[in-house]
């Protein structure tokens, strides 16, 4: 096991680094800078979704508990290809919503068992939030998907930040389930932020897609199988969450679209007063305390709730003063 790894990954080095240093890709991937909103001073191309080509060659050598139908190899093949075409052809945020909501929809009216029936909260006396109503449980499933996706995208914006989020993310899931298939990704997404750190490569929609579908897929799949506590799954989630939300509301107060890109999302503040290794790290640290907090029994996940909330409210701040 331990050789297929370690072959795999290092063919995959030596095939990524072989891509980007002869551009071996369609000029129609590459991300173009604006000077508004898109700051790097070079074409970049979005191909990250290749990183991931190494998890589907060992998927099932890595996997140990995972349980999974042949839709989910034919979905996340879908949900990469309408990446692409977004990618190239950068759809309007309501043909992006639409994709997004009738291939969820498909997916889960194929697979039942993923909808979400049934959150217990049992730090919050929250008990039978969603059970036996179809409808309420397909919507609210569907939502969480949107959510997520939404959430990543938003989350990604300088180099590095998303995917050393990840790698956080997918460090939790490996410890609750101590699935190997999770140290695929995170030695995916290692190999992936060496290249991006060097401005090589972006995650681009494909990637965006395709990660955002499988957390859904891992999140709900032990949520359901009572291996993992919703508490502990809405805890990793919350920091880019709460920037999702920050950002939907505020430009619907600005009456602006809440999909429409802009440069108000937390990264781009920091980056009024810090580097990006800074924001990165600024970022990405209340994650590795709510992990730690979420391994530690003593410790109410209410507390690292709140902590990352209040976090991020001194975050907001701390960009307000001069």
């Amino acid at each position: 096991m331990i050789l297929i790894l370690l072959s795999t990954f290092l063919i995959s080095i030596i095939f990524y680094y072989l891509i980007f240093k002869y551009k071996l890709y369609p000029k129609i991937f590459l991300d173009l800078p604006d000077k508004i909103r898109k700051k790097h001073t070079s074409p970049v191309p979005k191909l990250g979704v290749i990183f991931f080509i190494p998890f589907f060659v060992l998927f099932d050598y890595s996997n140990l508990n995972f349980e999974h139908t042949f839709h989910l190899y034919i979905f996340c093949l879908i949900f990469i290809i309408i990446g692409i075409i977004d990618d190239i052809f950068s759809n309007k945020w309501s043909m992006r919503l639409f994709y997004e909501t009738v291939f969820i929809l498909s997916y889960l009216l194929l697979n039942k068992d993923l909808l979400l029936t049934e959150l217990n909260f049992n730090e919050f006396h929250l008990k039978n939030l969603i059970y036996e109503n179809f409808y309420l449980s397909l919507f609210f499933t569907t939502f969480c998907f949107i959510a997520i996706v939404n959430a990543l995208n938003f989350y990604d914006g300088i180099n590095n930040q998303l995917s050393n989020y990840l790698i956080i993310l997918f460090i939790f899931f490996f410890i609750e389930t101590s699935n190997y298939l999770f140290l695929i990704l995170i030695i995916a997404l290692l190999i992936f932020s060496i290249f991006n750190f060097q401005n090589k490569v972006f995650f681009g929609s494909a990637s965006i897609y395709l990660i955002a579908f499988l957390i859904f897929n891992f999140s709900i799949f032990y949520h359901n199988k009572n291996i993992i506590e919703p508490e502990a799954i809405l805890i990793m989630l919350l920091y880019p969450g709460a920037d999702l939300i920050r950002l939907f509301f505020f430009r619907i107060i600005n009456k602006k679209s809440p999909f429409k890109g802009d440069r108000n999302h937390i990264h781009h503040l920091l980056g009024l007063k810090y580097n990006k290794i800074k924001i990165v790290w600024l970022n990405n640290f209340p994650i590795i305390i709510s992990l730690i907090i979420t391994q530690v029994d003593v410790i109410s996940n209410i507390y690292a709730i709140l902590f990352i909330i209040i976090y991020y409210i001194l975050m907001l701040n701390l960009t307000k003063k001069s």
